[in-house]
């Protein structure tokens, strides 16, 4: 069990299993489309890049994602209830 990231149409892009450290970088495993087992390998230049990635959406949504993922498990278990 991972994560799951999808394309736009719905797709699955990426699925991904596991991150460990490996000295100074980081190692995400994952499947790519799903069924290709690979390693992505970030370095710290490259994290540090990402912070300038960062919009205001983003951070707004990082900052609400505590509101975001209640209401979805709140939803969860109103359409569980329901289903009884």
């Amino acid at each position: 069990m991972g994560m799951t990231v999808y394309n736009p149409d719905g797709t699955v892009a990426s699925v991904f299993s596991g991150i460990k450290r490996d000295g100074d970088k980081l190692v995400m495993q994952q499947l790519a489309l799903g069924v290709m087992p690979m390693d992505v390998i970030i370095t710290p230049p490259e994290a540090l890049k990402s912070v300038k990635m960062v919009s205001f959406g983003l951070l707004v949504f990082i900052l609400g994602f505590p509101y975001f993922w209640l209401k979805f498990k709140r939803g969860k278990g109103l359409s569980q209830e329901s289903a009884t």
